[in-house]
């Protein structure tokens, strides 16, 4: 797995609002950093959503796949060796498809918003 090291989850809960909000620390020092880029890491966009949908699939037990992302914005560059903690909250709603509406920050600043659409994939029988 490629990102395999590249974040730990700090801090989990579900909001009263059914949101779910998650503390997580990127690893400087991931070999990702090594290419992107040396000496100025800058945390790449698709790490990003791949990070999303890994810990939706760990909220709802199941393996997914992507069918659409929209309206991805990204306000500001999340360098991990100056911001290493983000705050990433989650909103979840599941009908035929699932949808997830997502926004990170650090400190004070948006540094992504975004929503995804995903299906549950099933095995092959």
């Amino acid at each position: 797995m490629v990102l395999a090291d590249f974040y730990t989850i700090h801090n989990s809960q579900v909001r009263e609002d059914g949101k779910y909000l998650m503390e997580i620390r990127i690893h400087p020092d991931h070999p990702i950093f090594n290419g992107h880029f040396p000496g100025r890491p800058v945390t790449p966009g698709v790490c990003m959503l791949q990070i999303i949908k890994n810990i939706t699939e760990d909220l709802l037990q199941a393996k997914l796949r992507m069918r659409s992302a929209k309206n991805i914005r990204f306000y500001a560059i999340i360098d991990p060796s100056v911001h290493p903690i983000l705050t990433l909250e989650l909103a979840v709603q599941e009908t035929e498809t699932i949808q997830i509406k997502a926004n990170c920050s650090f400190d004070d600043t948006l540094a992504l918003k975004m929503e995804l659409n995903f299906c549950r994939t099933y095995p092959v029988v």
